[in-house]
């Protein structure tokens, strides 16, 4: 009995087929996936490579401005800080004691040290501006913010006031506050309560179009 092997060429194609779907759900699942400035870095200098238009190189101007921001918070030997890129935004985490006494929305006399190479590097691009304030769970008791959220809201706005007085445009920039609605670790020991006292400022990565302006 003969068998009919013409369609055995199927297996090996199906098999492909199934791999390269496997590839480009992960290839998507990384594209939102937060990663290292130097890695986002080099897959968009491979996209100019492979394609050299506007987006792909204001992607690289992104994403370079991520790792000259990571290179500055390394040169002030700051602990705990991180910068994390995505498809969405390039994300600085700054833990609050950097920026703040505790309790306190009002920026501490050393802030500036940080903030400002912050905001001469953030004047290198055009980018919407995020500002997150987190806490931990410790209740405020007495002084004008009576909770967390206030407090975490009135950091975010301390932060933009500074950058704006240092000449960035106010149009850019919005202001959030979580409280300790968004841990990062647990409140339970006081390394995790420190962990979530932090500020996020984000520079928001946007799709643009030439419209001649």
């Amino acid at each position: 009995m003969n068998e009919d092997l013409t369609q055995l060429w199927m297996v090996p194609y199906a098999d492909l087929m199934s791999t390269l779907v496997l590839l480009f759900m992960s290839l998507f699942a990384m594209s939102y996936a937060e990663r290292p400035p130097e890695y986002d870095r080099a897959l968009a200098r491979i996209e100019i490579e492979l394609s050299d238009d506007v987006q792909a190189r204001e992607r690289l101007k992104e994403t370079e401005l991520a790792v000259k921001i990571k290179v500055e918070l390394d040169r002030l030997a700051l602990r705990d800080f991180g910068v994390q890129v995505s498809s969405r935004r390039v994300r600085l985490t700054l833990p609050s004691p950097v920026l703040f006494a505790e309790g306190s929305a009002r920026l501490a006399p050393d802030a500036a040290r940080v903030m400002t190479p912050l905001a001469r590097l953030f004047a290198e691009c055009r980018n919407p501006v995020l500002v997150e304030g987190h806490t931990d769970d410790v209740r405020i008791v007495g002084g004008r913010l009576r909770t967390n959220w206030e407090l975490s809201a009135a950091r975010s706005f301390s932060v933009i006031e500074f950058l704006i007085g240092r000449g960035l445009t106010p149009t850019r920039f919005q202001a959030r506050g979580y409280g300790e609605h968004r841990p990062t670790a647990s409140n339970l020991t006081p390394e995790g309560r420190r962990q979530n006292r932090r500020i996020e400022i984000s520079l928001i990565r946007e799709t643009r179009k030439d419209n001649g302006q």
